[in-house]
Parts: structure tokens; sequence; C-alpha cells
């Protein structure tokens, strides 16, 4: 006789000691072992003994949902015809046919339909259901089955999101495609006006987000405040955030964002699209977003390939955001988070040169009285400074801050610090550069700023 046969043998004759035991101080009977465990002929004989197929542990968990875990259909089954209750939830208000959605077991999810469980029911802690649990894991085939049963595929959580928008998130086309055929509005949107669009973008799904465009997403659809294509570029160039611990998404797939680019454009996105919000996005930022043109948002992270597909796509290179800032203010620097917006000084003093050989001009002063000159010292960009100096951009203006590009290479107070370049200060010195406040004496101690100032 086999080692394996000798083992088989004690188990069984264990059985009837063990039917009613608890095993430890959590009070998990031997049908929660078995169910966990997915031992049928245990699961039997336990339920043979009288043990009641809805007996809780002292946390609350039922031998139902602890088959259901560990993906025993079978179990599952015998358990609901022996009275397992498909509706008895746990203290956190999670079904058992929210477990099944999750875990992904379609025999089960169908064996807790077919006894009467319920697919509307919503967990307590944030207000999800099964069909919900069932996208946010990529379980496509678990959505037919639910929406057959009931569960509305554009049913919303606490915090406003609907399955589709779980599918999304993750990038999965196959459960996104199955609730668009179940039903989903591909238009709806987050609270915030958010649409599947911009979330797939946001997270670099960009396949899923092409994809998105051909089952009829509407590539201006602007609600939340600005277009896909304005999302392509902070999502393809963000801050780097260094103080936020915010890292970029990892893009998924193999469309690029170039390519994306040219779907939206394919697809009727308008190139041109202003900005009419900002976002709250965790990212530091000090330009005035409103108004802004995907272009201008790619000038100012001086994105040049962007730049320039942009262009050939139609964008119009000298609209600028509701403060007159223009591309080039706001490539060389202008609106800048020192060293944490994106891009190097060399890409800026190249997107400088793009925008001149557009026609664009140095001399351009903005809103805030902010020059490209105020804009590459910020940057701490020494060859583009002299560069706008020799084409002149003016040197000395003032501007609502009190400061001058000089006052800025001094030392200003920006981002909860004090920030100086001093290697750039006695390069505008030797040019006559001026500031209204002596070396060390920073302006932020001395007079009232707007709030802006303070950045």
């Amino acid at each position: 006789m086999g080692r394996s046969a000798i083992v088989a043998i004690l188990s069984l004759l264990a059985l009837p000691l063990l039917a009613h035991a608890q095993s430890d101080g959590d009070g998990d009977s031997a049908l929660h072992h078995a169910a966990h465990e997915g031992n049928l002929a245990a699961v039997e004989h336990a339920l043979g003994q009288g043990t009641d197929p809805n007996l809780l542990t002292s946390r609350g968990v039922t031998p139902l949902t602890l088959a259901i875990h560990g993906g025993h259909a079978a179990i599952v089954a015998r358990l609901l015809d022996a009275g397992a209750n498909p509706n008895l939830a746990s203290p956190a208000g999670e079904t058992p046919l929210m477990v099944a959605a999750r875990t992904g077991v379609v025999a089960s999810v169908e064996s807790l339909l077919t006894h009467g469980a319920d697919p509307a029911a919503r967990e307590d802690l944030r207000g999800q259901t099964a069909l919900m649990w069932a996208a946010a894991e990529r379980h496509a085939d678990v959505v037919g089955p639910l929406v057959a049963a009931g569960a509305d595929v554009d049913e919303r959580s606490d915090a406003g999101f609907n399955p589709l928008m779980f599918a999304t998130r993750l990038g999965h086309i196959e459960t996104v495609d199955a609730l668009l055929d179940a039903g989903a509005n591909i238009h709806q949107t987050l609270p915030d006006g958010t649409g599947a669009l911009v979330v797939a973008i946001i997270n670099a799904h960009y396949d899923l987000a092409t994809h998105l465009l051909d089952r009829g997403a509407n590539p201006n659809a602007a609600e939340q405040g600005w277009t896909a294509l304005h999302q392509v570029v902070w999502t393809k160039r963000p801050n780097t955030n260094k103080n936020q611990h915010n890292p970029s998404p990892r893009q998924s797939g193999w469309v690029t964002d170039l390519e994306l680019v040219r779907a939206l454009v394919e697809h009727g996105a308008d190139v041109n699209a202003r900005q009419t919000k900002e976002p709250r996005d965790g990212y530091r930022n000090y330009l005035n977003r409103i108004g802004a043109t995907p272009f201008l948002l790619a000038a100012k992270v001086v994105d040049l390939e962007m730049m320039r597909l942009l262009l050939a796509l139609g964008a119009d290179p000298f609209l600028t955001n509701e403060d007159g800032t223009t591309a080039l203010l706001v490539a060389a620097g202008v609106g800048v988070w020192p060293n944490e917006s994106a891009g190097s000084k060399e890409e800026a003093l190249e997107a400088v040169k793009l925008m001149m050989d557009l026609g664009d001009v140095v001399t351009t002063i903005d809103a805030h009285g902010d020059t490209a000159v105020h804009g590459a010292v910020l940057r701490d960009a020494k060859e583009l400074t002299e560069f706008l100096l020799d084409e002149g951009a003016e040197l000395n203006h003032v501007n609502e801050c009190g400061w001058t590009p000089l006052t800025i290479a001094q030392g200003i107070f920006y981002g909860n610090l004090g920030r100086q370049y001093p290697e750039l200060a006695p390069v505008l010195r030797e040019r006559g550069a001026t500031s209204p406040f002596p070396a060390g004496a920073p302006g932020y101690l001395q007079m009232d700023y707007p709030a802006r100032c303070f950045r």
C-alpha cells in the first residue's frame, strides 16, 4: 500500500473527530477548513454531521466565502445546495458574490446567481458592487453573467467610479469591451467630468485609449476642463515632482504617445483646444494653464518632438494662455517650477529657437510682467539667458513681484525655499543688470507681493 493511500485512509478515519472540532481560537470549524482547502469529501462529511453551512468564525467568515476565495466551484455549489446563504455578507458588507467576482471563477458566480445572490448589493466601505470588483480585477468573463442577472453596468461607487472606469484605469481592453458590449455608456464621466478616454491616458494605457476612440469616445470631451490631447502632453512629460512622491505611470501596450496624438487628431480632436480649468493632479505648477493649448503645454516642458508633431497636425504656435504667456516664454522658463518642471536647459534653448524660426519674438511681456529672461534665470540656464539677451530680450524689466532677472538670480522665495542662481548673477551684472534690492536682501522680505509671488 502506497503512502498516499495510507494518508487518505487516516484522513477519512479522522473525519468524525473533526466534524465539530474548533481548530483554533478564531472559531474555524472542520467545515471551514475543508472549504478552504477544497476537500469535497471532508465538506460532505461535515455537512452530514449536521454542521451549519452558515457557521461564522469569530471574524464573521463563512465556509462559503472560504470556498469562493479558494476558487473551489464544486464546493461552492455543494454549500449552496446545503443551504448556505448566498447573500450573507461579511461585517464590512462584502457579499459572497463580490468575492466570487473578484476571484473570477465564472462557475462560482453562476452558482451564486442561480441560488439568488443579489448582483445589486453594495459593500459598506466604498459602496462598490460585484460588477465593479470584477472590472477592477480584469475578469471580463464575469461581466456577462452579472449583467444578465441584473447588475447595473453604469452604477457608481460612493466615489463616483463605475465599472467602466475601474476597467479603464487598469487598461484591460477585454473587460472594457465586455462592459461596452453589455451596454456601458462610454460617455459617462467621473464626478469631476473626467471621461474614460482621459482616464486611460492619465494611466498611460495608450492602446486602450486608441481602442476607446474606435469604440466611439469623444476626443474633444472636456467637461473636466481639458481634452485628451492636453492629457497626453502631461502624461508624457510630468514634473519630476521630487517632493510629492508621485511617480509618472508606466506605459502599457505598444501604441506610443505620439501615435496616440495622431489617432486623436484623426478622430477629430481639436489640436488648438483651450484649457478651461486647472487640474488637481498633485503636481506643483506655477503657470496659469487656463487658455493653454496642447502646444503651449508641450512648450512648457520643452517636448520638442511633441511640439513638432502638433505643428505638423495644425497647431497654432502663437495661441497664449489667458495671461498672454506665449510658447516662447514658457519654453524659456516662465511658469516653471525650478528643479521639478520637465525638460533640460539644452531643450529649452532649442525650443526657443524653434519658436523664433516660426516668427515669435523674445521681447514679449505677459500680464504678470514676466519676460523670457525671467524664465531663463528660473531655469538656471546660462547659455539660454545669454542667447535671449543677444537677441534683444529685456534685461531689467520689473515684473509684478518687483523682480528683475537679477533679483531672481540674487535670491527669491520660491516654493517655500530661498533660491539663488549664483552662476547667472555675474553674467547679468556684466551686461548692466540691476535689481530693486541689493544682493543678499531678496525682495520678499521688504515688500508686499501679490499672493502668486509666494509660489
